[in-house]
């Protein structure tokens, strides 16, 4: 006499640190700005589903759980319940001994109210709407919520050895400017139309299941609470993220996800290929960088003349791993523009050595659009905008002065543009230090400013007093972040190398690989030159050349031949502010011009003196000028 009790066997699945698949090499694009709002589905859960995983992500049965099982001559079956706890071996035994399943070939779904439509010919129907609404987790481990993914099986004895019908995509998105994102909800939907929260056909011999095409439940929603905490502090290679479950497939135009924070912004991203989710497997997708900046530039150039600069502070953002500006709008839920600055404030301002009076008047936030009143006075400034709280969340380099494009030409690079002058110079005269421009610590995008009537050190320690304007603080876990830097512009930041405490981000200024042999570079959010312009490679300088070195003793800097034709340009000695120290040094006496180029601890720059001219680098902490090169 055949028993009624089934013994069954419950599905392993793998995570993508354990035993993974890891598919780093899945790509996710930037999604263009569109109308759609957010959906957010709440679907309840399955009854009587409690499966869980032990500590090896086993999946383990819990007392109460049930399964459907049936058959050719039962299609609808009837349901078997589980008295074993925590095993990954379970003895069923029916609901209703009067309701039983005794055919030799049988079939069985978990949970057991998923199977929607019993056997029909080779196929069965199960239900995945369950799947529409999931709870967060960061990766797959004991706790995780599996109670709704519906497992399936088939035998002609009393054992089942279930297999999973789902698999996962964990999406990584890293906050590594540190601004304290926090997520509240994801929204993934298969852009080919799968429903991947509707009803699934499964082939009952094998236990695939077959992705159907529809209008609904074809999106699926992650509810993250109070919010998911995406800052890493600039550590790109977190692994954790976000754990999405859907039916096993490949799907041919992958995924669109929807990202939410706790304030209203949406971030929207898809994957750049198909993507195939693997039962049992959870797939890392790409880990992505998210960037929020202001505005398309971060220097804004104007002729020593009264008027109004009109700057866009809208806020956007990218995912771009080379930090490139998009132009996508940060939006909430109506479409509108979310988190558009309250207010905005003078940082600092100095007029050129021998003007007076204020180079900008009070600024002004009118809508998205910051209104700069320059008064005509040469000089620069830094303004900023602001939350409510007076909080800065972007600034700008206001830069009055004429400026003008000069040829360069060198074998490496050919003829290309650069500005006749250091980055905030307002002037090119030969021993003036309005020539001399503004200090930047490497990779970040505002100045310092520079005491213009510092003088000449006569001797060791080569030391002239650094600007008033100037706020100095030491590194530390807390300081040495892209969000304290962005809200403190006006302060450098002292280290024993790199300002950026956690990690050295090499692609902070567009050449990422750190390449030095070619001309390589775009510009970044973090690019501090004016629109059009960027921080030159390395071999921008490659070829100068000076005959009269004595010149550089005598005018404080060197008349370079820029196009081995005779024509010069000015570039002075200007001196740098140490990576450690409240001071300039070597004012007068040596040339430092930051170029894109990170190293693997340090930065390069073009380095010259009355003795010799080098390309070598320098802690990122230092301060040193720019010349800005015509971006292509």
């Amino acid at each position: 006499m055949k028993t009624h009790h089934i013994i069954a066997l419950a599905a392993t699945i793998c995570a993508s640190f354990g035993c993974s698949q890891f598919e780093e090499g899945i790509d996710l694009r930037q999604q263009p700005e569109t109308d759609l709002s957010i959906r957010s589905v709440v679907a309840e859960p399955i009854a009587q589903t409690r499966t869980a995983l032990d500590n090896q992500r086993n999946v383990v049965w819990k007392s109460g759980d049930r399964i459907q099982v049936f058959s050719a001559g039962n299609p609808s079956g009837a349901p078997y319940v589980t008295a074993s706890d925590n095993t990954r071996t379970g003895i069923f035994n029916p609901v209703e001994s009067s309701k039983t399943v005794t055919d030799a070939q049988r079939y069985a779904v978990y949970p057991a109210d998923a199977l929607t439509k019993g056997l029909s010919g080779d196929t069965f129907e199960i239900d995945l709407s369950a799947l529409a609404g999931q709870s967060y987790a960061s990766a797959l481990g004991a706790g995780s919520d599996i109670a709704a993914l519906p497992m399936v099986a088939a035998t002609n004895d009393n054992t089942f050895e279930f297999k999973n019908v789902c698999g996962g995509l964990l999406l990584r998105v890293n906050d590594y400017q540190a601004l304290g994102i926090k997520i509240a909800r994801i929204e993934a939907t298969a852009r080919g139309g799968e429903q991947i929260a509707g009803k699934i056909t499964v082939e009952a011999a094998t236990g695939t299941p077959q992705l159907n095409q529809g209008t609904t439940g074809t999106s699926v929603t992650v509810d993250c609470g109070s919010g998911a905490n995406i800052s890493s502090n600039g550590d790109l290679s977190k692994p954790d993220g976000f754990l999405i479950f859907l039916p096993a497939g490949t799907y041919a135009q992958g995924f669109s996800f929807r990202i939410t924070d706790t304030d209203g912004c949406r971030y929207e991203i898809e994957t750049a290929q198909a993507v195939t989710v693997t039962a049992g497997v959870v797939t890392p997708l790409q880990s992505l960088p998210l960037t929020r900046y202001y505005g398309t530039a971060n220097c804004y150039r104007a002729d020593a003349s009264a008027q109004t600069l009109s700057i866009d502070a809208t806020p956007y953002y990218t995912f771009s791993r080379n930090y490139v500006h998009e132009g996508i709008r940060c939006t909430d839920a109506s479409g509108a523009p979310a988190g558009v600055p309250a207010k905005a404030q003078i940082v600092w301002q100095q007029p050129a050595n021998g003007a007076s009076g204020n180079v900008v008047d009070a600024p002004a936030m009118e809508g998205a659009t910051l209104k700069v009143p320059v008064t005509g006075t040469k000089g620069n400034a830094v303004v900023a905008v602001c939350k409510a709280d007076g909080t800065i969340l972007w600034s700008y380099h206001i830069w009055v002065s004429e400026v003008a494009d000069v040829v360069f030409k060198n074998d490496p690079l050919g003829s290309f543009l650069m500005l006749d002058r250091n980055l905030g110079a307002t002037s090119t005269a030969q021993k003036d230090r309005n020539a001399y421009g503004l200090f930047y610590q490497w990779g970040r995008k505002d100045p310092f400013a520079r005491n213009l009537t510092a003088t000449r050190p006569g001797g060791k320690p080569y030391e002239s007093a650094s600007s008033d304007l100037e706020k100095t603080e030491a590194v530390t876990e807390a300081t040495g972040t892209i969000a304290y830097a962005t809200r403190n512009p006006q302060t450098r930041l002292l280290a024993d190398n790199d300002w950026h405490y956690t990690c050295r981000n090499n692609a902070l200024w567009g050449n990422a690989n750190g390449t030095t042999e070619e001309g390589v570079g775009v510009k970044t959010v973090y690019d501090p030159c004016p629109a059009g312009y960027r921080v030159p490679e390395i071999l921008a300088y490659a070829g100068l050349t000076d005959k009269d070195k004595s010149n550089c003793t005598n005018q404080y800097g060197h008349m370079f031949d820029i196009d081995g034709a005779g024509t010069t340009s000015y570039f002075p000695t200007a001196g740098y502010l140490p990576k450690d120290k409240h001071t300039i040094l070597y004012l007068e006496y040596r040339g430092y011009l930051w170029t894109n180029v990170a190293g693997e601890t340090g930065a390069y720059y073009f380095y010259y003196n009355n003795a010799n001219l080098n390309r070598t680098g320098l802690d990122r902490a230092t301060g040193a000028p720019i010349r800005c090169m015509k971006a292509e």
